[in-house]
């Protein structure tokens, strides 16, 4: 895969097949919204990253047979785990299959998770 600068976030949809870009646009505008993100994706350790109030916040990226969400946290799999209703969790990554689209609830349950942690990191 090419290799993208920070500010070359919107190239990453370019990388992938339009039906995959259709459903990571999808999830990146709902983070987005959910989260009162930053409108402005960037690149950070080659994900397409959210950021919230200066802070990266929660990435994704697509692959072959699935697309992930990055929690940024070795430690935030361990606090959702028990909540989390889809997706196959691996430590600090979300995995979906194509054909299952990421819920709402889901969404909320990942950002005042990762948004508790960033403010008990930040006192």
């Amino acid at each position: 895969m090419t290799k993208l600068e920070r500010h070359e976030a919107e190239k990453y949809f370019d990388l992938v097949t339009p039906a995959q870009a259709k459903v990571l646009k999808d999830l990146s505008d709902r983070l987005v919204k959910l989260a009162k993100a930053e409108e402005e994706l960037i690149i950070s350790y080659q994900l397409p990253t959210i950021r919230v109030k200066g802070k990266n916040f929660l990435a994704f990226a697509g692959w072959k047979d699935f697309y992930s969400i990055y929690l940024l946290s070795g430690r935030l799999g361990k606090v959702i785990e028990d909540d989390l209703t889809q997706g196959e969790l691996d430590k600090s990554t979300i995995r979906f299959g194509w054909n299952e689209k990421v819920t709402d609830k889901t969404l909320k349950l990942l950002i005042r998770a990762k948004t508790q942690e960033i403010m008990h990191n930040s006192k």
